[in-house]
């Protein structure tokens, strides 16, 4: 890292997280924490999914019946 634009000499700067020892050590709380989150955005993406679903189905009904009503016409003039 350069220490700043008008100084470009190179600096070493440790890690805060890791304290420079490459783990990072997760005690129990943090650990249902992130599994919480992941769970919870599993659950959102679900329902997400669910809702996007649940539209296109709406669409498939909504174009089949103008589907049928375009075949009905056509019938009445043929």
């Amino acid at each position: 890292m350069k220490e700043s634009i008008e100084n470009p000499t190179d600096i070493v700067q440790q890690c805060t997280m890791c304290k420079s020892q490459g783990e990072i050590m997760i005690d129990e709380p943090r650990f249902k924490n992130i599994q919480k989150e992941r769970d919870i955005l599993t659950v959102h993406h679900i329902r997400r999914l669910q809702e996007e679903i649940d539209m296109l189905r709406k669409q498939k009904i909504y174009l089949q019946s103008k589907l049928r009503e375009k075949g009905n016409q056509d019938d009445k003039r043929g």
